[in-house]
């Protein structure tokens, strides 16, 4: 085999996790293969790579797609990123052999398409009101998935997410043993004997976040924890904790009964099955004619802009008036967060949060490139990320930043932002599909508007289409999602299928 054709198996071979990835390692020299640590992260190439071979060096090229750290935490490359490797090789007994690797492993978008899965740790929003997932990249093979998550769970969260959440375990609470054996469909958590002088309150918190973490795990119905090997008592819930415990803490966020929202020339409806009806309050009774609208949580408010540009808050109950709250031509996508105040951007001012008594004040987003603009900012249901729409130059884009609110009822900034994807050259309006992934409405290239859902776990984008000329977009977790389309029909996806659903413009649910 030539130089080239050796490494070209290694990489190849790289793509298999069974017995530490056994069959790579018999392409290297025995220095090689004691240096060399797979473990340490996965650089993701697109496409075909290219080698080429100059003496005793082969050298590796390709479009980078993407890294997958030591944690299994997915950082998106930027477009137009090369990916480079260098591989130093030797004659063992006139054979060719690898005698050093980069770092890590160098594998396709198809090689982890069949060697990963993306699931997600569970963390606390700041007020340990709910969960917040933190996507991973795990490998199929390998430990056991219920293994390798928990040790992630327990290390803590990811260097990017981490001032925006929290966690249940008291500190120094670890695995009592390096395993999360599966037994009957019960996954035995053992952990460290501190974590029986935590309170009532922390058991709970690691239970829920121990329990939804490993519900993922396909043949987990329980989970059963224990310390030293003794069952770890937990009030209000049974042992083992059945998968389906804790409903309260889902990052989705929404009550039951959640449905969308329409507006129309002269009212409000709400979706229900086989139609839909106007809105209790003054947004059902015309008294004001909506462009843009807003739903809060508990589906009880409700917000809008008008053609004029004023934004309008008001209750959906019985002859309840909605109230002014700014007025100003210039305000565009409304959109409320956790705590009821409502998201806004101004085109002078750039993005306000405004109180239900009308108080404004600034959100900062740090971090952006010099002259970006955001042109709507979705917070996800959890209150601990915002979607973000930028534009910059005539290119507009989706990132996603961390929030972090200084104390209850404090400023609020939006750090670091990331792209989350890097092949749509269009966005114009997203929504939060789930806790984990962002459906957007946008374009590739020159190609025509339609709805692609982004996993936020690894920045793949799923072309899902559109109705012809669409100009919105509404999504939620376990709910069809809506488009709005030029022709005053508002457009549901079901089976795969766009269908019209009402007339209106402006779809919403409730955030």
């Amino acid at each position: 085999m030539t130089s080239s054709e050796i490494v070209q198996g290694f990489l190849d071979a790289s793509a298999s996790f069974d017995g530490d990835h056994a069959v790579a390692r018999q392409y290297l020299t025995d220095e090689a293969n004691r240096l060399w640590e797979p473990s340490t992260g996965v650089a993701v190439y697109e496409g075909a790579g290219e080698l080429a071979a100059y003496g005793y060096e082969v050298t590796f090229k390709a479009s980078e797609a993407g890294r997958i750290s030591a944690i299994g935490h997915y950082d998106v490359a930027a477009p137009g990123t090369e990916l480079k490797g260098a591989f130093a090789l030797v004659r063992d007994q006139g054979e060719w052999r690898i005698d050093r690797a980069p770092p890590g492993l160098i594998l396709s978008l198809a090689d982890v398409d069949r060697s990963f899965r993306s699931l997600s740790v569970y963390f606390f929003d700041p007020t340990f009101s709910t969960l917040v997932p933190d996507p991973r990249m795990i490998p199929v093979l390998g430990p056991g998935q219920a293994t390798t998550l928990v040790k992630y769970l327990v290390a803590g969260p990811s260097e990017w997410l981490l001032p925006a959440v929290r966690t249940g375990f008291p500190n120094g609470v670890g695995l009592g043993i390096e395993s999360v054996p599966v037994v009957s469909g019960v996954a035995v958590v053992d952990l460290t004997p501190d974590v029986r002088l935590a309170g009532d309150s922390a058991r709970q918190a690691l239970s829920q976040q121990l329990v939804w973490t490993l519900r993922q795990v396909p043949g987990v119905s329980d989970v059963s924890i224990t310390a030293l090997g003794q069952p770890l008592s937990v009030p209000g819930v049974a042992a083992p904790q059945p998968r389906d415990s804790w409903p309260g803490v889902d990052p989705g966020g929404l009550p039951p009964g959640s449905s969308g929202f329409v507006a129309r020339s002269e009212s409000v409806v709400r979706l229900a099955a086989g139609g839909s009806k106007p809105v209790l309050g003054g947004a059902g009774e015309g008294q004001v004619s909506f462009v843009d609208i807003a739903v809060s949580r508990a589906s009880d408010f409700i917000a809008g802009i008008d053609a004029q540009g004023t934004l309008w808050r008001g209750p959906l109950g019985p002859g309840r008036p909605m109230t002014e709250l700014l007025s100003d031509a210039n305000l565009a996508h409304p959109v409320f967060d956790r705590s009821g105040a409502l998201w806004v951007v101004d085109a002078d001012e750039g993005l306000i949060l405004v109180r239900p008594d009308g108080t404004r004040t600034s959100i900062r987003v740090s971090g952006l490139e010099p002259r970006a603009r955001v042109r709507s900012a979705t917070p996800s249901r959890d209150g601990t990320r915002a979607a973000l729409v930028v534009q910059s130059g005539p290119r507009t884009s989706l990132l996603l930043g961390r929030i972090v609110r200084a104390g209850p009822g404090g400023d609020i900034t939006i750090d670091d932002p990331v792209k989350v994807e890097s092949k749509l050259t269009e966005v114009v309006d997203i929504g939060w599909s789930d806790a984990d992934s962002i459906a957007v409405l946008g374009s590739v290239e020159a190609g025509s508007l339609e709805v692609f859902d982004i996993d936020l776990a690894r920045g793949s984008v799923a072309a899902l289409g559109a109705p012809e000329a669409p100009v919105s977009i509404a999504a939620a977790p376990g709910l069809p999602m809506l488009v709005g389309g030029a022709d005053g029909q508002v457009y549901e996806l079901t089976g795969g299928t766009w269908r019209a659903r009402t007339n209106g413009t402006s779809p919403a649910y409730p955030n």
